[in-house]
């Protein structure tokens, strides 16, 4: 999501986003001298931060995804249907009748009333058609991520977690681990993070037959190295086992953002895993260099995982 914030010395609204290895920042909202305080920046830049947020929650909770909670999916049905009534919203918001303020159902059409009301009050027409641009930017880069374009805005993205995995973006993660099957940077800045950790698990996978088979290592021994209080040993303990016993990546990976686990730290742990049976590969083979070694584990990890790249989704 976006995060605004009112430069005080400027007098400007800066919009800012995370792009995976850190934040960007545009200005887009500059304030004329007839601004009426300085708290009517501040309050405008927390309100289209709601905005956004409420916004990016259509993307990381897709309907499709609640189609057996007919609550929960009526709620992200009206959400989604206010994405194209926002920026209206923002023009022409709902204005407090005697001691009657009219509320929306949807969470994101009143977020858009909020930040109009604030709009209002600032009075400024060029500053409304400034806000007015910058939340239809955001929702340009909003369907985007949903097609899985993760270009340009919708590039922060890559820093939520989506309930629902994108099958494109999971293809995406697949090619760029056949490049790097250690774990391509690719990952934190170019795809969304429940994806890029579908194809991980598939990966580790991978990387776990590959070091069980050519090192005759234990499960358990390639992830001791792993500092105390980490749960990745355990997490590649629990992936495999899961793995074995039928489950597909993607549904391994759904229920475990569904219990609460961050994508982002979810595919960190399994990138960390993934190097760990690398590790202790290497300790096994005393006759080659690091170097041949390394290419050869490698490529024994990528043959298994592309013949196998069937059983990711």
């Amino acid at each position: 999501m976006t995060e605004y914030a009112y430069d005080r010395t400027r007098n400007v609204l800066l919009a800012v986003w995370s792009v995976g290895i850190g934040n960007v920042a545009e200005t887009v909202v500059a304030f004329g001298d007839d601004l009426p305080g300085p708290e009517h920046g501040l309050q405008l830049a927390y309100e289209l931060t709601l905005l956004s947020e409420h916004l990016w929650r259509t993307y990381t909770h897709p309907l499709t995804e609640a189609v057996d909670q007919p609550d929960e999916a009526l709620s992200r049905a009206r959400n989604q249907l206010a994405v194209d009534l926002v920026t209206g919203a923002m023009r022409e918001p709902h204005l407090p009748v005697g001691n009657h303020m009219r509320v929306c159902d949807s969470d994101v059409l009143e977020a858009g009333h909020m930040v109009g009301r604030t709009l209002h009050r600032i009075a400024d027409f060029d500053v409304t058609q400034q806000a007015v641009a910058d939340v239809e930017a955001e929702i340009d880069a909003l369907r985007k991520a949903a097609l899985g374009d993760l270009t340009g805005r919708a590039n922060q993205a890559v820093v939520l977690t989506r309930s629902d995995p994108q099958p494109n973006q999971v293809a995406a993660a697949h090619a760029y681990f056949e490049k790097d099957p250690i774990g391509p940077p690719e990952l934190y800045t170019k795809i969304d993070a429940t994806s890029a950790a579908v194809a991980a698990v598939h990966w580790l996978d991978a990387a776990i037959m590959t070091m069980r088979r050519d090192s005759n290592g234990e499960l358990s021994d390639a992830f001791r190295p792993v500092p105390q209080g980490d749960l990745t040993g355990d997490l590649a303990v629990l992936v495999f086992s899961r793995l074995a016993g039928g489950e597909l990546p993607r549904d391994i990976v759904i229920s475990l953002v569904k219990e609460g686990m961050s994508a982002r730290k979810l595919l960190e742990r399994l990138l960390i895993g993934i190097n760990h049976c690398w590790l202790l590969y290497s300790e096994h083979d005393t006759n080659a260099s690091s170097d041949q070694i390394y290419d050869t584990f490698r490529a024994r990890m990528r043959r298994m995982a592309v013949e196998g790249r069937d059983r990711i989704l």
